[in-house]
Parts: C-alpha cells; sequence; structure tokens
C-alpha cells in the first residue's frame, strides 16, 4: 500500500508538471503538444502489480512444495522442470527464438553455470521447505544478496559496499535467530531434553544450512546473470535450468536416497498428485513471467521491496493451511531481514528518485537507468 501511494502521488505531481509544461507550449505556440496524457507512474503502478502477482506465484508453489512433503525433493524438482521445459519451448517457439541461445561459447558456458547453480539451489530451497516452517524457509532464502555482492566482488570485481556489509551482517544475525542454535541461544530449564527433541534440533540446523547454501548457490547463478547480461533471453535461461535440473535430480537422488528413480511411484500417484505437480511447475513459471513482466514496467528499487511481499504471503499460507509453531525467534529473524530489505528499497528508491530529478521522464538516459538494473535482478526470477 505504502509503494502504491508512493507512486500515485509521484504520478500525480508529474502529472501536474506535465499539464502546466503543455499550457505553458500552448500559450506560446498555437501547435497542439502530441502526448497521451500517460505517464511512467502509470506503468510502474503495473510494475508492482506484477511483481506481486509473481511474488503470490512463487508463494503459491512453495505452499505446494510443503503440502507434498511425501514427496522426496528430487522428486518435487524433476516434475517442477519437465513442466517448465515444456511451457518454455512453447514460449520460445512463439517468439522464434533459439532454446540453446546465442552462438557463443562464453554466453553458453555461463548459462549452464547459471543453470547449474540455479538448479542446486531450488533443491537445497524445497529441502529447507519441507523440513522448516514455511515462513522460516522462505525467508532464509532473501538472504541471497549479500551472497551475491560477496560473490560479485570476488568474481566480477565489483566495488563491496557499506550497504552491502551491513547486510551480510544483518541476515546473518537474521539467521541465526531464526535457527535458535542451543550452542548460541542455550536452551529453556523447563524444557526436558530427550532424543527426539535432540533431533529434531539437529534436523532443524540441517534444514538452515541447506537452505543457505542454496542461498549461497542463487548468489553464484545472480552473479552468472550479470556476466550474460542481455545477451540471452530470460526464457532461454529458465529453459536451461530445467535442462539442466534433469540430471541433477537424478544424481543427487543416486548419491544421497541410493537410487536413480527420480520419477516416484509414480504408478501410486492420483489425479490429485498430478495435477499438484503440474500446479508446482505452472506455479513457478508464473512467478518468473511475472515478475520478468514487472521488472520491465518498474526500477529495481521498488522491485525490492515489492518482491518482500512473498514473505506476508507465505505467513498468510501458514496461518490459513499449515498452521506449523512459529517461535518468536522466527519471528524476530524474519522481521530483521524484511526490515533490512526494507531499508535498502527505500535508500534505493530515495536514489533513483534524485537521479529521476535530473534526467527527464521520457530520454533514452532514464529508460536505460530502469531497464539496467531489472537486468540484473533477473536472476532471482530465472530461479
Amino acid at each position: 500500500l505504502l509503494l502504491i501511494f508512493h507512486n500515485v502521488s509521484k504520478a500525480k505531481t508529474t502529472q501536474a508538471s506535465y499539464n502546466t509544461t503543455t499550457e505553458k507550449m500552448a500559450s506560446t505556440s498555437s501547435k497542439e503538444v502530441p502526448g497521451d496524457g500517460l505517464h511512467s507512474g502509470h506503468h510502474s503502478l503495473r510494475g508492482i502489480f506484477f511483481i506481486m502477482l509473481g511474488s503470490f506465484s512463487f508463494s503459491t508453489m512453495f505452499l505446494l512444495v510443503k503440502v507434498m512433503s511425501q514427496m522426496n525433493t528430487f522428486t518435487l524438482v524433476f516434475y517442477r522442470s519437465i513442466v517448465q521445459i515444456v511451457i518454455c519451448l512453447i514460449d520460445l517457439y512463439k517468439k522464434k527464438v533459439n532454446p540453446f541461445g546465442p552462438d557463443s561459447g562464453s554466453v553458453r558456458f555461463y548459462l549452464v553455470l547459471r543453470a547449474g547453480f540455479g538448479a542446486a539451489a531450488v533443491i537445497a530451497w524445497f529441502y529447507g521447505i519441507q523440513n522448516l516452517p514455511l515462513p522460516d524457509a522462505v525467508t532464509l532464502q532473501f538472504t541471497t544478496p549479500p551472497f551475491a555482492a560477496i560473490f560479485a566482488v570476488c568474481l566480477v570485481g565489483e566495488r563491496w559496499k557499506a550497504l552491502d556489509m551491513i547486510g551480510a551482517v544483518v541476515c546473518l544475525m537474521g539467521v541465526a535467530l531464526i535457527s535458535h542454535p542451543t550452542w548460541l541461544f542455550g536452551s529453556a530449564d523447563a524444557v526436558v531434553v530427550t532424543d527426539d527433541t535432540s533431533s529434531s534440533t539437529i534436523m532443524k540446523a540441517v534444514a538452515v544450512l541447506v537452505t543457505e547454501a542454496g542461498a549461497a548457490m542463487a548468489g553464484i547463478a545472480y552473479v552468472c546473470v550479470r556476466k550474460i547480461g542481455d545477451r540471452a533471453d530470460a526464457v532461454v535461461m529458465v529453459f536451461y535450468y530445467g535442462i539442466i535440473s534433469l540430471p541433477m535430480t537424478a544424481l543427487g537422488s543416486k548419491m544421497l536416497l541410493g537410487t536413480w528413480n527420480v520419477l516416484g511411484d509414480y504408478e501410486q500417484f492420483s489425479l490429485v498428485d498430478y495435477f499438484l505437480l503440474l500446479l508446482v511447475g505452472v506455479a513457478g513459471y508464473g512467478g518468473q513471467w511475472f515478475t520478468n513482466l514487472g521488472l520491465q514496467l518498474e526500477a529495481a528499487a521498488t522491485a525490492t521491496l515489492a518482491t518482500s511481499t512473498q514473505i506476508v504471503w507465505t505467513f498468510i499460507f501458514e496461518i490459513l493451511f499449515l498452521h506449523e509453531e512459529i517461535d518468536i525467534w522466527s519471528l524476530s529473524g524474519t522481521a530483521l531481514i524484511l526490515g533490512f530489505m526494507m531499508v535498502v528499497g527505500v535508500i534505493k528508491l530515495i536514489e533513483s528518485g534524485k537521479s529521476a530529478a535530473v534526467i527527464d521522464s521520457d530520454s533514452d538516459e532514464e529508460k536505460g537507468l530502469l531497464l539496467e538494473p531489472s537486468r540484473e535482478d533477473e536472476g532471482y526470477g530465472a530461479t
């Protein structure tokens, strides 16, 4: 609501300025001023709406993964990949785009690298979703930006900014609060420690570590997207993810579960199971599609805030459908990470506002300002 209010106010201010300018031009010239009366603020509202739809789609996918916890992680990722490959091929065929991207060795190398790390990140996240409360797992995924900043410094040579360092510390504190390790916080005296509680604590710690490893791998995938730039279509990246995911799920299943079977007990699947698997793939692709569409209409600064609604959706789903126990430590960690993301979004929003005051809203320079960050942010949508 704050985002919408901000952009409506910005649109009204600019529209008033546009009307004033038009009147001045009309008073000095008999020629009509061309224009349809629309301003980028109108498109900004659409961008926020699409990004929020993307967040809702991703949250729906995570809810379905949680509901289907009886299936192992590799099976879920395998079927999601199959659905997304089919959708990508249809989309790329309509666009008349080569599914394998441009005929460039370096671009295809980074496409494969991005797909590999992206697939590993999704596998780790699905495991976390199945073994942690949904809001905890989704919040941990939002620690990807600090990892991306670290890898960008090490691999791409980008400058390590003060905000990046603060973000790394804040996210680490948030992760510590969510995982709430007994070696750091101690245990309540009233709680009798048994083998079951000890095992549960260990499983939670493992799930947190795996989910954080997924965030780190997503950070590397993000850097790969930065290296690819605009040399490959975003749908091509998603297609590569689907293709690379298939052998990775089989290999992971063999290494960790002792079987190559990633199809699951498909003979025992009901029509509802197949329908839910289809929805997982469609919701995942829908999240990517809506997010990328929103990023084409909205600057990355505002998008940072809009994507945070994903955490809100997961808490709503938790209350309405899952009814898992969420302690005060998890809520505190979530608030810390989400609060920092909002602060970053507001800072970038102010910075982009200052830039917009210097650059004419219809100039090619501003279009570059708005579109360039969206290319960088495609790494999030692509996973």
